[in-house]
């Protein structure tokens, strides 16, 4: 080959990597700023009911790749209406609040799934607008038929990374923030069922707005034998779990106030846990702590520990460690079942997502403590 043809070859290549380039970097700008920034218009009035991005059977095909995964979602629930799962409702449009001007209705068309709670009759998904637009909302499912209900607005826009369930007083809290101060807001379950957005198109009321003293953020929440426990995500760092008591009307115990003469009601801590980085959701199973940790593109994880009186829960302390598909959000536990949602499914995140999971699926707790594997105690649903 001569120096021509060499310098030909060389410039050739040049323009192929130019090319790749280029391309590469269209595919990020849209992926990761233009969809996160973006809403699609819509001619919507209501918000949609059926919004999966796949049907059933296409949601458990694409899972399938993932035996372990599949088998701990899917197996035994053949019986079970949808499998057990519940399509998130509300990612092509939802009906909410023009947040700049006040009370004014409003379609959102980018919705972006974050907490969930169970309850005795329903399933509750949590989201909030990624371009910042609109008000956040709850979209209530019947439990039973898994329908979808109807959406609850919030007041403003907080992340609502976190839904937790009091059952003894019948209160969903929810994380929410005002001036960069983590807030815990309590809604009366009657409160969520007699909201109706036809007949007065404001944000549903709470029951106690509480700050909480001693959390950067309230990034997750969840409740367990009479407390709120709440966390703090961090990215790249350890962080923490804080608890906090209820007292006999279901109130965050307010503490500050009365000592500082705050005029707004402030809870602190009854005690700390230490976690991981890259925390997004708790749960709690008979002696067990299981923490969802997810960033990103990368494979999501659940961790399993055992409780301990050190509250030490970091990765080195884990009894057991799973990989499941990217950008898993909120976790709850209801008798043996592990509730598990994604966030995979909004449109800012759905063409990033290798792995897009557009329901809240039931795993059984049961199968995930019994299954043996080949290697060792760390199984890719990545590969």
């Amino acid at each position: 080959m001569n120096n021509e043809m060499k310098r030909s070859f060389r410039i050739f290549i040049l323009k192929i990597l130019a090319v790749v380039f280029v391309l590469t970097m269209c595919y990020f700008l849209y992926a990761f700023v233009y969809r996160a920034r973006t809403e699609l218009p819509t001619k919507a009035v209501v918000t949609n009911r059926a919004s999966a991005v796949y049907t059933l059977r296409g949601q458990m095909q694409m899972l399938s790749q993932k035996e372990a995964f599949s088998y701990f979602a899917f197996d035994g629930r053949e019986k079970e209406k949808e499998y057990g799962t519940y399509v998130i409702p509300g990612l092509k449009n939802t009906r909410t609040l023009l947040t700049e001007k006040g009370a004014t209705q409003a379609m959102c068309t980018s919705m972006t799934p974050q907490g969930l709670a169970v309850t005795e009759d329903y399933v509750m998904v949590s989201a909030y607008c990624s371009t910042q637009k609109h008000n956040s909302v709850i979209y209530v499912i019947d439990k039973e038929t898994h329908n979808f209900i109807k959406e609850v607005i919030l007041p403003g826009q907080p992340h609502v990374g976190g839904l937790a369930y009091d059952p003894d007083h019948k209160l969903l809290w929810y994380s929410s923030n005002i001036n960069g101060i983590a807030q815990a807001v309590s809604v009366k379950m009657d409160t969520i069922e007699a909201y109706d957005y036809d007949e007065s198109h404001l944000p549903v009321d709470s029951q106690q707005t509480v700050s909480l003293y001693g959390i950067v953020r309230d990034s997750f929440m969840t409740f367990y034998e009479g407390c709120l426990y709440v966390g703090c995500f961090e990215k790249y760092n350890e962080s923490v779990i804080a608890r906090y008591g209820i007292d006999a009307e279901g109130n965050l115990i307010d503490t500050m106030d009365k000592e500082l003469g705050m005029n707004f009601e402030m809870a602190v801590p009854l005690d700390y846990s230490t976690i991981s980085e890259q925390v997004q959701g708790i749960a709690f199973y008979n002696d067990k702590l299981l923490i969802s940790h997810s960033f990103g593109i990368l494979p999501s994880r659940l961790v399993v520990y055992e409780q301990s009186d050190k509250r030490l829960y970091v990765n080195e302390n884990s009894a057991r460690t799973y990989r499941f598909p990217e950008r898993l959000e909120q976790i709850v536990v209801e008798g043996d079942n592990l509730y598990v949602m994604f966030e995979s499914c909004a449109y800012a995140y759905r063409v990033s997502s290798v792995n897009i999971v557009d329901r809240v699926l039931k795993l059984s707790l049961p199968k995930m403590e019994a299954y043996e594997e080949e290697s060792d105690s760390l199984f890719s649903l990545s590969e």
